[in-house]
């Protein structure tokens, strides 16, 4: 069954659903979970350019916020179910440092869209890239 999963996640409302989702199989199976937020410098290297530093150091505290609001949620979610969960917000590319951190796991769950509300077809951007280049299986949540 599913020991070690990964519920990654960007506080969006279908991330959410996936936390919901990702905490309940290893309640089942006994396993543990990581949660994972990724900041994306991205996002702020696309407006650094033309906004002082003092306004996107300000952009960096608030996304470090809304990490610690997404993985206050995952924890919360996982204690009430008896899960034991460890929580990682790492700065990178979300669908790469996805990808790479899911090594090792046995499932990655993730939600079918993201906040930036950017898609491809069906999928988030992210989501999209991890199903197509995950090396473990990769549960997506809508």
């Amino acid at each position: 069954m599913f020991e070690e999963i990964l519920i990654a996640t960007d506080g969006s409302e279908h991330s959410l659903q996936a936390a919901k989702t990702g905490i309940d199989l290893p309640k089942l199976s006994g396993g543990r979970v990581t949660a994972l937020y990724v900041v994306d410098p991205g996002v702020l290297s696309d407006v650094s350019h033309n906004i002082v530093d003092d306004v996107v150091e300000g952009m960096r505290r608030s996304m470090m916020k809304e990490a610690e609001k997404a993985m206050t949620f995952v924890e919360e979610l996982a204690k009430a179910a008896g899960v034991p969960v460890e929580k990682k917000i790492v700065e990178g590319y979300p669908a790469e440092v996805i990808l790479e951190i899911s090594k090792g796991m046995d499932l990655v769950v993730v939600g079918s869209m993201g906040c930036t509300g950017l898609t491809r077809f069906l999928l988030g951007s992210v989501a999209e890239k991890v199903v197509r280049n995950s090396e473990v299986p990769v549960m997506v949540v809508q």
